[in-house]
């Protein structure tokens, strides 16, 4: 049980520090440097509990038993406390030394890349578990086997947050000879492949068809190829976990620092051109700008005879939705079966279109709202440059 010293005849001061309202300020406050590098929290322990008073410190400890001396507050120390502060030490000095250690920790040269997998996205994703299993990797490849057991904390205080702070710590501390890699997939709960085995072989043979007509055809059906056999394979009695990875690997949205974001994963093999005819996979890249995922549908103009009356009509036809629909997986808020499963939806229309002259007008339209817009847009950047000039002026 723990245990109280009365260690002086002081009475005790109730603590002025300054409460953090926020992550974003606890980095900034006591981590000066880290937050140099700042753009923005993903994640943290930092809970803005209106109940707790947390006060950000360069060294907690250090400053927390300087202050409870000098200012008499009463102290409080965790086991946790004393041990995440010896082991940053220790990450000091290893750091500083890893040439010198490093045949005392690894066999390899140079840093052993170590990756990890969750589910989910970067909101909804446990980082601090993806830490937590890097440790794991950390272990399995350094020269002591009782290293990550003797770094982690296993006292009757010890908390989830506790464990995550140490597996930073440890990743930190063998950061010379390992990096690291967090990747978030989202997953689907479930797929279901509709028709028999056989359709999908069927269609899997169609694939052939396609190198016939060219090069760039032929690069589409070398991609094509394995992900129907998977498609094909998920029809096994018992898939392999290749299958389970297949499908996690389907689709990954990376976000760029400049807004754009991109579209990876066998998924993209479906937009190898756009509606141009210009292959997306110049590069080989299957990467596809969110902004340019080419419409999956055709149109071709129809004249259309109706009893004499000549129409000039389209039909356009493709996969054009997505269907959501119940299986009996829950219910919503209102009662009605939650309609958790969505498909793609193919569809066609057939319409008359605008004569040429219909058209131009349109166009003409279009143009003249456009430059309104454009000019309205004009009109309040004026007169906000000259609200901040006649500022400036009165400054």
């Amino acid at each position: 049980m723990p245990v109280t010293l009365k260690t002086s005849d002081n009475e005790p001061v109730a603590w002025k520090g300054r409460r953090s309202e926020n992550a974003e300020d606890f980095l900034a406050c006591a981590c000066e440097s880290e937050y140099y590098r700042f753009r923005r929290v993903l994640q943290s322990s930092f809970s803005n509990d209106p109940q707790r008073h947390i006060s950000p410190s360069t060294h907690g400890l250090v400053h927390a038993v300087w202050n409870a001396y000098s200012d008499h507050h009463n102290l409080i120390l965790r086991p946790e406390d004393v041990w995440f502060s010896i082991l940053v030490q220790l990450s000091f000095y290893i750091n500083a030394h890893a040439e010198e250690l490093r045949a005392q920790f690894v066999a390899h040269s140079g840093q052993k890349h170590l990756k990890v997998t969750g589910g989910g996205s970067l909101a909804t994703v446990d980082v601090g578990e993806l830490a937590i299993r890097l440790t794991e990797l950390v272990q399995e490849n350094v020269a002591d086997p009782k290293l990550r057991t003797w770094m982690m904390p296993s006292f009757s205080t010890t908390t989830r947050s506790d464990e995550i702070v140490a597996a930073v710590i440890m990743m930190g501390t063998m950061q010379k000879y390992f990096s690291y890699e967090m990747e978030m997939v989202c997953g689907i709960p479930s797929v279901t492949l509709l028709g028999e085995k056989e359709d999908w072989e069927q269609l899997r043979s169609k694939i052939e068809k396609i190198s016939t007509f060219g090069e760039e055809p032929s690069q589409f059906a070398s991609l094509l190829k394995p992900i129907l056999d998977n498609f094909v394979a998920s029809f096994d009695d018992s898939p392999s976990s290749d299958i389970q990875e297949f499908w996690n690997r389907c689709v990954h949205l990376d976000c760029m620092a400049s807004g754009a974001d991109y579209l990876t994963g066998w998924v993209t093999v479906f937009c190898f051109w756009d509606a141009e005819g210009n292959s997306i996979y110049n590069d080989g890249n299957p990467r596809v700008d969110t902004e340019d995922i080419p419409a999956a549908c055709v149109s071709v103009p129809v004249k259309v005879n109706d009893n004499g009356c000549e129409l000039e009509t389209s039909m356009v036809a493709g996969v054009v939705g997505i269907e959501a629909s119940s299986r009996g997986n829950g219910q919503a808020s209102d009662g009605e079966a939650e309609r958790n499963w969505i498909q793609p939806f193919s569809g066609w229309w057939m319409f008359e279109e605008l004569s040429q002259e219909e058209l131009g007008e349109k166009k003409e339209k279009d143009r003249l709202e456009e430059e309104a817009r454009n000019q309205e847009m004009e009109k309040l950047l004026e007169e906000l440059r000259m609200k901040r000039a006649a500022q400036r002026e009165l400054d």
